[in-house]
């Protein structure tokens, strides 16, 4: 079986995780990784012995690749996924695809033009907890969904200390598009209308300038209406990085999910933690979990040429309603979303 070459381009908090997944992917070779922070190449070169560079065309000029991940920042996706894409490379994008339509759309105009496939790295949707509310979701006797709610949560430190980008994104960026993309799967279809409130006060007052939290309302085309939070304040105290909660009414059944707690409580000198055994886990140096998945499956479905879980289109479908979301934030109007 043919090793893919796979580059990575953008090797910080999340990148490294591509790097991971590549490195120990039986049918990859990490072929290059490419950072515009030096300092960063430095350090991947020498921790992984692999060949780094500072700007992607003169890697994609010189090297042998297969296929690229994106994980650049939120609202940096766009020029990586095109030079990777005009050089005939497949591509798997962190989400979301793009922070506007627009580039969302010029990346899948690109793809189309040179015959490339995109995949978006949404990954609850190989969460097992929502991959068994999906499955409950189909079967005979579950009913027709009539109300959904979801939350998705994280510390304050998340924009104030771990990204110097936060102001150039948002917590519908960052957090609900994650919502809007599993929702979507969940319910089968496309939200026709949304209205959002949202609070701007706490990230301001620290130098960021983006929304606190945001409440959104989508109405489905299958009739049902969901409640979506997404914030990025919630305290430094708090037993774990995120938060986030599912609840899907149905004409016979209740469904809930807790992401918060997945059964494992560690407690020391000043919190309780509650870590996720099932996202990314060191087993013995490899990764694990479903925060790998995507990487893999990535990889999986190119070499056996089947379609992606989730794809450019799921990428385009998410950053419209995020848009019609922060639409609804500064008009206070209720705004429908326009289908691509």
């Amino acid at each position: 079986m043919k090793v893919m070459n796979v580059a990575v381009v953008g090797a910080g908090i999340y990148g490294i995780n591509h790097i991971n997944a590549y490195t120990w992917n039986p049918n990859t070779n990490l072929a290059a990784v490419c950072d515009l922070n030096k300092e960063i190449t430095d350090r991947i070169a020498k921790e992984y012995q692999v060949k780094t560079y500072n700007d992607v065309n003169e890697m994609l000029d010189h090297e042998e690749i297969d296929a690229v991940s994106i994980a650049t920042p939120d609202a940096f996706h766009m020029d990586p996924a095109i030079a990777a894409i005009r050089h005939g490379k497949p591509v798997l994008v962190e989400k979301p695809l793009a922070t506007t339509s627009e580039d969302a759309k010029k990346i899948l105009d690109e793809a189309k033009k040179y015959h490339v496939r995109v995949a978006v790295d949404y990954h609850k949707r190989w969460d097992p907890a929502a991959i068994n509310l999906k499955n409950q979701l189909e079967a005979p006797g579950t009913g027709k969904p009539i109300r959904g709610y979801m939350s998705m949560e994280d510390i304050i430190d998340v924009p104030t200390e771990w990204f110097n980008w936060a102001d150039k994104s948002s917590p519908v960026h960052f957090l609900g598009t994650h919502c809007y993309d599993q929702i979507r799967w969940y319910m089968g279809c496309e939200v026709e209308e949304v209205y959002a409130v949202g609070t701007k006060e706490l990230l301001k007052s620290k130098g960021v300038d983006t929304y606190d939290t945001i409440q959104a309302f989508l109405k489905f085309e299958n009739g049902c209406y969901w409640t979506v939070e997404n914030s990025w304040i919630l305290p430094k105290g708090f037993a774990k990085n995120n938060d986030g909660r599912t609840q899907i009414l149905c004409e016979n059944t209740l469904l809930r999910a807790d992401s918060q707690n997945r059964g494992v409580e560690i407690y020391d000198n000043q919190k309780c933690h509650t870590p996720n055994s099932y996202f990314i886990l060191d087993n013995c140096g490899r990764p694990r979990g479903f925060g790998i998945e995507p990487m893999n499956d990535f990889i999986y479905c190119l070499m056996n040429d089947e379609p992606f879980i989730a794809d450019g289109n799921d990428g385009l479908q998410a950053e419209l309603i995020a848009e019609a979301v922060h639409k609804s934030l500064e008009t206070k109007q209720a705004v429908k979303v326009e289908r691509a």
